[in-house]
């Protein structure tokens, strides 16, 4: 007796896919789900060094937090999870600022006393500048803490993380992390902040592991669907970078992706945070990131591993790049995908719908549009 076809195709084996491939495989659908890559959980992927017993995600750090219950309910079901809150300190000068600007930072920075979030908006407020229409990450910036803040943090990183002037930047790409007004030093402030154990992989390979999902890695989608027959499946979701799907007819939307190079050094630990970043134009990279403090191993070790982040426009597509030009472009392609869904085609997913979405987010969506497509 042969099984069944498959009924739904997901490609891409990262967060969004495996969530709607778990949903439904669990609802009693046949499932492929292709992935190019040669390991499943997409940018999320982890591994074990086996040198020193440190888990090290391969493409940058990757921290799992959430507000959403529901979320935070589905994810416990694959794995157990361990704690942790994150801390991103900026390298300013010889000092070491708390990010996002708290009150800590900004005595630290100025050489002040501040004792409260009254003595810290009423000091900023002789910094700042009005700006009636806030439209640009500089016009944010410049608006809540100042040019002196703005210029020894932001300016700098933010071209060499873009590749452009702050004022280019959507203000949406500063406001990913406000300022504070209390002495809260967590880059988090989600009610739920854990990570997986066994790491993200492991996460994605739980969510898979049902008999109902075939999955096919190092598999080109583009490829593979010039010898096959879409129209054999009932429901595509694709999670790969919308623009490719349909061959760039508008135009080439803009990513930026990191050069990670990673180091190991003979000692506990090489800085006192998850993440450093570096402003200064004086570093070619954006940040330091010691995954020691993630996980940190059952025994004690003289040794770590860090990666350092080199911004550049090859490579896999990581960030969306927020500006007009692109928006413009992304809703040519919206429109494009649209008509797809009458004939079950849909695309999700930080690439698949050109955002800058966290990992609870891609989950949550996940879960709202399967549960839109199978209502009853």
């Amino acid at each position: 007796m042969t099984s069944p076809k498959p009924s739904i195709l997901i490609i891409g084996a990262g967060l969004s896919g495996a969530t709607l491939a778990e949903r439904y495989a669990s609802a009693g659908a046949q499932v492929l789900v292709l992935d190019k890559r040669p390991h499943l959980a997409g940018n999320c992927y982890d591994h074990l060094d086996q040198s020193t017993g440190i888990r090290v995600s391969n493409y940058g750090a990757h921290l799992f937090h959430t507000n959403s219950q529901e979320v935070w309910d589905y994810v416990q079901t694959f794995a157990k999870w361990t704690p942790y809150e994150h801390r991103v300190l900026v390298k300013v000068g010889e000092q070491l600022l708390n990010l996002p600007i708290n009150l800590n930072a900004v005595n630290k920075f100025f050489g002040v006393e501040l004792k409260n979030a009254a003595e810290m908006r009423a000091f900023l407020a002789k910094k700042t500048r009005a700006i009636k229409k806030v439209q640009s990450s500089q016009d944010y910036v410049l608006s809540v803490i100042g040019k002196e803040l703005y210029e020894a943090i932001f300016e700098n990183y933010t071209q060499k993380q873009w590749a452009l002037d702050p004022s280019e930047l959507d203000a949406a790409v500063i406001k990913r992390n406000p300022v504070r007004f209390n002495r809260d030093n967590r880059y988090f402030t989600d009610r739920y902040q854990a990570l997986p154990v066994g790491g993200f992989e492991n996460l994605v390979g739980q969510m898979l592991n049902h008999q109902n999902i075939t999955l096919q890695l190092e598999t080109d989608f583009f490829t593979w669907r010039t010898k096959h027959d879409l129209s054999q499946f009932d429901k595509i979701f694709y999670t790969g970078a919308i623009d490719q799907y349909f061959d760039y007819a508008f135009g080439h939307l803009e990513y930026r992706s990191l050069d990670f190079h990673f180091e190991r050094h003979e000692q506990e630990f090489y800085q006192e945070a998850g993440a450093v970043n570096y402003p200064s134009l004086d570093y070619p990279f954006t940040r330091i990131v010691e995954y020691k403090h993630f996980y940190p191993p059952t025994k004690k070790i003289q040794a770590t591993i860090i990666s350092k982040e080199f911004p550049t426009w090859d490579g896999e597509p990581y960030y969306p790049v927020p500006r007009a030009r692109n928006h413009q472009l992304l809703q040519k392609y919206q429109q494009a995908a649209k008509k797809l869904e009458p004939e079950g085609i849909y695309f999700l997913g930080r690439l698949g719908t050109y955002r800058y979405i966290n990992m609870d987010q891609a989950i949550a969506e996940a879960l709202q549009l399967f549960t839109k497509l199978n209502k009853k």
